[in-house]
């Protein structure tokens, strides 16, 4: 039978397009390189005519630079005569001129798909190169899992280095039009998909953007939800212009992080940090935060004052840590217990007597005195030591695991070489992160039953159904520490109680005062005002008044199960549909999660993998077809039918289901 792949005279095809693909396949089954010569035209810009030749056509001009060349490219071109031409004949184009006639080797069928001509990077696999490169994956590695997917690099279509070019040439169109425009067209991208992302920025008299501000709309839920104590940290750089990153985060329900906003600014002056908090809030709808956790930048702490006058404003612990670290490192010397020390006097002492003397030993003990730093410090004592701090409503932000756990992720990216794009994409995974960490904690909230230390406490039973498992834990932590005290002294006037609980192994009192009418209890420790449950005094004297349960006004929401029951409607998350007509990638994007399920589950038995490859045989055999040939809906309707037919003779009845029962009529009879 006569070979169709083959070029002969007199051959027809519809266009040059047919007439192009046809002869670079020619050459992929030969095993030589293609490439296009010239053409012809007429007055009209008509093409009247076209030469393909092979790639070695022609020879190399000599360079008279070459006797300079310490190592010159080698020769490519061998004078190969190997050509089709085509003519134009009423609109189609027939094979005038095919010279079959090589002087070169030619290339192996295991080499083939190296040649220029064969490799080309589909806009699927293009997708798959964007979806690989923006998880971090190396792109060797990528190209390695692509090659394994489709059984092999022959099979893949390109090679290692048009990934790498590809890669580098989106960049460039990327970055076309600078970092501000690819700035601009980022939030661009954001508004279509949901019109509630917030986006604001500065521009200088020069229209030069200085600072940035930015919120998706899952941030403007969870600060609604989760707003009421915050950490602004911007000791953060991006990239080679050190341009520092700001990024607002708290605690959810479960006391995980989550994230209210970014901004990247051009300095960190007063001025900037003033128009950083106004745009903030004005994001969020003017909502002040009760208290905001900074590092120790003092136009931070100016630009709070002004902005947020009504706020708490509070200092990282964790950043004084860092710093303690940076500055003090000659106190540290020789194993010194200096860290440990000066944590105590931030956390360790319940009186502000106790920490005065705590900070003068301190001082004393590492010779201390003369440091400015520490110095300094001590006049903001009021912002960071717990003994001044327990009356303020903190969620314990104060100690370390908030910054920790957004600082680790943040400078896990975070290199000299970032650009503006990487920095976008990155960051994007560390806030999917962390939201992915709340859904874990809903799963194992759903998942697991909590144990209760006394199933018979109709307190622990009240309060097990309402908190999160997180702050479950601590309230149960409270409870079994009441088991340690006692009511030392109680006062009874009605409507009011007023007792004294100590603990056997402590000299420490505190005061616990009971509302029998309005159902409200204070504590001199502060537990409730300070992190938002009640503590192990409170429930003493609950016990010991056989209160049984929890006042609702004790159970703040932010802590519950339902926390986010009543998020703004108009700030719900929504998709947005640009054009109905979708893109190749995006009909990639929906139709890929339904065909991998496919697959899965088709090769749980050979059956069920047998069918599906007669269907994708079939399917590919008529993808071919559509491709080429206008498809009417009745053709559609008879692939369609006979994969239904194919499913039919296939449908696994010879397969062993299972041991059979013993009488089917049993069952009927009963």
């Amino acid at each position: 039978m006569e070979e169709n792949w083959k070029p002969k005279m007199e051959m027809m095809f519809d266009s040059i397009e047919d007439a192009w693909k046809f002869w670079v396949d020619y050459g992929g089954k030969v095993g030589f390189g293609v490439r296009k010569q010239y053409s012809n035209k007429n007055k009209h810009g008509i093409i009247t005519s076209y030469k393909f030749v092979c790639c070695k056509e022609g020879l190399r001009k000599p360079d008279k630079r070459d006797y300079k060349t310490i190592k010159p490219w080698p020769e490519t071109r061998t004078n190969c005569q190997e050509r089709l031409g085509i003519k134009n004949m009423d609109g189609k184009f027939m094979v005038v001129d095919f010279v079959e006639e090589h002087n070169h080797d030619l290339h192996l069928p295991e080499t083939t798909h190296m040649l220029p001509s064969q490799r080309k990077i589909s806009q699927i696999q293009c997708q798959q190169i964007d979806l690989a490169d923006d998880a971090g994956l190396q792109q060797r590695k990528s190209f390695d899992l692509m090659s394994k997917e489709v059984g092999g690099r022959t099979n893949l279509g390109f090679t290692r280095i048009d990934q790498k070019n590809y890669l580098r040439k989106k960049r460039e169109r990327s970055m076309e039009h600078g970092d501000v425009g690819y700035l601009l067209q980022y939030f661009q991208k954001k508004l279509v998909e949901n019109p509630t992302f917030y986006h604001a920025y500065k521009m200088d008299n020069e229209d030069q953007i200085t600072n940035v501000f930015w919120a998706d709309a899952s941030m403007l839920i969870d600060y609604e939800c989760f707003g009421d104590v915050i950490s602004l940290d911007s000791t953060y750089c991006t990239n080679t212009s050190y341009r520092p990153l700001a990024v607002f985060s708290g605690f959810n329900h479960h006391r995980k992080a989550v994230i209210f906003g970014a901004a990247l600014l051009y300095d960190e002056t007063t001025e900037s940090y003033k128009w950083l908090l106004e745009t903030f809030l004005e994001a969020h709808k003017q909502k002040m935060p009760q208290t905001v956790f900074t590092d120790q930048a003092q136009a931070m702490a100016k630009a709070l004052g002004e902005v947020m006058p009504g706020s708490y404003h509070g200092l990282c612990t964790w950043h004084l840590m860092q710093n303690a670290i940076k500055r003090l490192g000659n106190l540290m010397k020789g194993g010194t217990c200096f860290l440990s020390d000066l944590n105590k006097c931030m956390y360790g002492y319940d009186n502000e007597e106790q920490f005065e003397e705590g900070w003068s030993t301190l001082l004393v003990k590492y010779d201390a005195k003369e440091s400015e730093w520490l110095q300094r410090l001590y006049t903001m004592k009021e912002k960071w030591a717990s003994c001044y701090m327990n009356k303020v409503f903190t969620l314990e932000m104060r100690s370390t695991q908030l910054s920790e756990s957004v600082n680790a992720d943040i400078k896990s990216f975070m290199n000299v070489k970032l650009d503006i794009i990487k920095f976008f994409k990155h960051f994007e995974d560390v806030v999917e992160e962390k939201r992915h960490n709340e859904l874990k904690c809903e799963y194992e909230a759903r998942e697991k039953i909590p144990r209760l230390k006394n199933s018979y406490s109709s307190i622990l039973q009240q309060v097990s159904k309402v908190y999160t498992p997180t702050i479950f834990d601590k309230f149960q932590h409270e409870y079994e520490l009441f088991e340690a005290c006692f009511v030392k002294s109680i006062n009874i006037q009605s409507p009011l109680v007023d007792c004294v609980i100590a603990t056997e192994s402590d000299l420490e009192e505190w005061r616990v005062s009971f509302d029998l009418d309005k159902n409200s209890i204070s504590c001199s420790c502060h537990k409730f005002e300070s992190f938002g449950i009640l503590c192990c005094h409170c429930l003493r004297l609950f016990i010991h008044m056989n209160v049984k349960s929890v006042p609702e006004q004790y159970i703040l929401k932010r802590w519950t199960k339902l926390a986010r029951g009543e998020t703004l409607s108009n700030v719900a998350a929504s998709n947005v549909v640009e054009d109905v007509d979708l893109s190749p990638t995006q009909r990639y994007n929906v139709i890929c999660p339904h065909l991998i399920r496919i697959a899965i589950e088709a090769c749980r038995s050979p059956e069920t993998f047998n069918l599906l490859c007669k269907v994708a045989n079939e399917l590919n055999r008529h993808m071919l077809e559509f491709q080429n040939n206008p498809t009417s809906i009745c053709q559609v309707n008879e692939f369609i039918a006979k994969v239904k037919e194919i499913g039919s003779r296939n449908d696994g009845s010879s397969q062993a289901k299972g041991l059979k029962k013993e009488k089917e009529e049993g069952v009927q009879n009963v």
